[in-house]
């Protein structure tokens, strides 16, 4: 059966939409409602026999896959009466057929750097025992991550020995340019059939166009066209690397795509210095068995209006006749933004500030050599984080933290926080410099969410809390003295209340709600009990976050991505803060001051992987966000959520991931260094949440 939008898939994937209809089933766009990310998930119904068995086969192999070009698998999972699904990530757009489709013909440089990732790929695959074959490379295939990783998707798991048995109905009726002549008349594969099929997609890439049918040039009916014939400009190392992989005969092809990398890389150092700058991409040299379960991340894109102009001005150079009205438009536009009386928005395009000089930080250091900020400091804050290179560069904000050299986390240092180390979550707290560890719930139905009143004195949390969620229909709200246990439930919506926020001056709650099945922020006066919304309904709202002052909420609103908002107290003026792209933002917390807002971004466009990152208030629609991570060198990415601030601004508490196996929590001196393990148990912490 088609499954229906809204309809929950194993009660935890809310499918959004249809992608497409494959041999064996649908593939669906859907929401995982435990980590509050899209996936697509591919169905096999009525999988029996044979292809019941290749389905599970091909799920447990593509969930072993780890490679910076390959998309990941997340799940897989049988249904009785129903079918198979395999959960893969998911990627909104900023593809090479997107690219395509806008007319935005990649540069020699960036066919190149996409054909030497994809072989990347393929070198991991056909190394495989046995060998795996992706039979479907073709431009819809290749997807660009956030900070521009080139990852191929759609895998297959096809063994060479039996392909003969594979029908590819949904490979050649959609894009027959992309295959060779044994694929599309049904005969023997092996590795040289995807070399055929990358060679096609870079002539497609770069000519505009696809190359002949396969088939019909085997039997004489057609010819290749000349890739030159499309692309004069192009030279002939590039022309010669890829018209090779088109040849029909497997003997005339590259004999392997480690060959054909080589032959790849050799176009590439060939081209003129000029040329080897024309790329959005980064370099896309990684080791090929790289088995890390993460992506290197390269340096963030150019969001600001310098990256943008250079990027339409290397569209505007593939051709001439451009050029007069470009400069027209841009004088246009510098005596227009003249005549505005040099608003604060154009002041730093037309007055250039004295800039900070930037630091270099060599990341090789200990933890405890690294010394905590003095009141002086300045905050500093990642910028970009070069993988090639052990030295990370550091742009400095100014900021008017003046910390005492209190106890970890001001006052007392306590965290309290989610553990499910009795099988169940529970809320517990830890004093950070001793250890101490108090379960403060033990609540059949679970106790998560937590928030401390501004006294310390109470916490109010979600309950029921079975499992870790972005969402909990049913839910309610409820309070618990720290000291006593003593528990108080609030009123409770019809629905499910959720993500409770107490304010600075301990009147009020904000929490999310479920309306009609939509998330969406209300507030709780818990003088008389009384509920206020503060979202008109429009939009799913959720994770409201008091300002220091309680005039302002930060929240997450979704409008085809999720983006950190700010509103008033009483619901007006919101505004978006984060403006990501593509990439979902979450957990936002602000800093003590109210200058700075931290908040939980995506590694990439719907990765379940997320970073710390920091806009300052005052950078509101300038794009100016920075990671913030540890500042010392770490073999593994480090990965972070739900971040919360201790009332002295000295610290930050977090979850943490070493590689995909454990989640702690950790702190550190803000913005990067003593990064410090606070629990270690063999079940999940998380959320963790600062005493006032």
């Amino acid at each position: 059966m088609t499954l229906k939008n809204g309809y929950l898939l194993h009660d935890r994937y809310r499918i959004l939409d249809i992608l497409g209809q494959g041999v064996s089933g649908f593939a669906y766009r859907a929401v995982d409602e435990k980590l509050d990310i899209s996936v697509a998930i591919k169905e096999c119904v009525n999988c029996l026999g044979e292809d019941y068995q290749q389905f599970q086969t091909a799920a447990k192999v593509l969930s072993s896959l780890r490679h910076p070009n390959i998309s990941g698998v997340f799940d897989y999972f049988f249904i009785e009466g129903q079918g198979q699904y395999l959960v893969n990530e998911f990627f909104e757009g900023g593809g090479l057929q997107q690219w395509m489709l806008a007319e935005e013909t990649p540069t020699e440089m960036e066919g190149l750097q996409i054909g030497i990732a994809i072989c990347n790929a393929l070198i991991y695959l056909h190394n495989q025992d046995p060998p795996i074959l992706h039979c479907g490379i073709k431009p819809s295939a290749i997807k660009f991550s956030t900070f521009g990783e080139i990852i191929l998707v759609d895998t297959g798991i096809i063994n060479p020995a039996t392909v003969n048995q594979i029908e590819f109905f949904s490979f050649t009726r959609s894009a027959p340019g992309f295959f060779p002549p044994e694929q599309l008349g049904g005969g023997i594969l092996d590795e040289r059939s995807d070399i055929f099929s990358l060679g096609a997609t870079l002539y497609a890439a770069l000519a505009g166009f696809p190359p002949e049918n396969s088939l019909d040039r085997a039997t004489g009916k057609i010819q290749l066209s000349p890739l030159q014939s499309y692309q004069p400009s192009l030279t002939s190392p590039t022309v010669e690397v890829i018209e090779k992989a088109l040849n029909l005969r497997f003997e005339d092809r590259w004999q392997s795509a480690a060959e054909m990398k080589d032959a790849l890389i050799a176009a590439r150092d060939a081209l003129s210095p000029e040329q080897q700058q024309e790329s959005r991409l980064p370099s896309p040299d990684l080791n090929p068995t790289s088995i890390s379960p993460y992506r290197r991340m390269p340096e963030k894109s150019d969001r600001s209006l310098v990256g943008w102009i250079k990027n339409k001005i290397r569209v505007l150079q593939r051709d001439p006749v451009w050029y007069f009205y470009a400069v027209v438009v841009l004088v246009l536009g510098i005596l227009f933004g003249i005549t505005l009386l040099r608003p604060r928005g154009l002041q730093n395009i037309f007055f250039v500030e004295e800039p900070h000089t930037a630091t270099k930080v060599v990341s090789n250091l200990p933890v405890a050599t690294v010394e905590p900020p003095r009141p002086t400091d300045t905050m500093a804050v990642l910028e970009t984080a070069t993988p090639q290179k052990e030295e990370i560069i550091v742009k400095a904000i100014e900021t008017d933290i003046s910390p005492l050299p209190t106890p970890r986390g001001g006052g007392v240092g306590r965290l309290a926080f989610v553990s499910e180390r009795s099988g169940i979550p529970q809320i517990f707290v830890i004093d950070v410099d001793s250890g101490e560890l108090t379960q403060v719930t033990d609540l059949d139905d679970g106790a998560c969410q937590p928030d401390w009143s501004p006294t310390g004195e109470k916490i109010v949390f979600t309950s029921p809390c079975t499992a870790k969620r972005t969402r909990y229909p049913g839910s309610r709200l409820m309070l618990v003295e720290v000291e006593s246990g003593a528990l108080t439930p609030l009123p409770a919506s019809l629905e499910g209340d959720f993500d409770p926020a107490w304010s600075p001056d301990g009147e009020w709650i904000a929490h999310t709600t479920l309306i009609n099945g939509r998330p969406q922020i209300v507030k709780l006066k818990l003088s008389d009990l009384k509920t206020i919304r503060l979202s008109e309904g429009d939009f799913p709202d959720s994770a409201p976050a008091w300002s220091p002052d309680g005039k302002q909420l930060a929240f997450v609103r979704v409008r085809g991505v999720s983006q950190i908002w700010l509103m008033d107290a009483n619901g007006k003026n919101k505004v978006q803060f984060t403006r990501s792209g593509i990439i979902d933002n979450s957990n936002p917390a602000w800093h003590y001051d109210g200058s700075i807002i931290l908040f939980s971004q995506s590694l990439r466009e719907g990765s379940p992987l997320k970073q710390l990152y920091g806009m300052r208030f005052e950078d509101i629609d300038k794009h100016e966000e920075y990671p913030i991570i540890p500042r010392i060198r770490l073999d593994y990415i480090p990965l972070m959520d739900h971040v919360d601030v201790s009332p002295d601004g000295y610290w930050l508490a977090f979850d943490h991931w070493f590689f995909d196996l454990l989640q702690d929590i950790y702190i550190m001196t803000f913005p990067g260094a003593n990064l410090t393990q606070i629990t270690d148990h063999p079940s999940r912490d998380y959320d963790p949440v600062w005493s006032p």
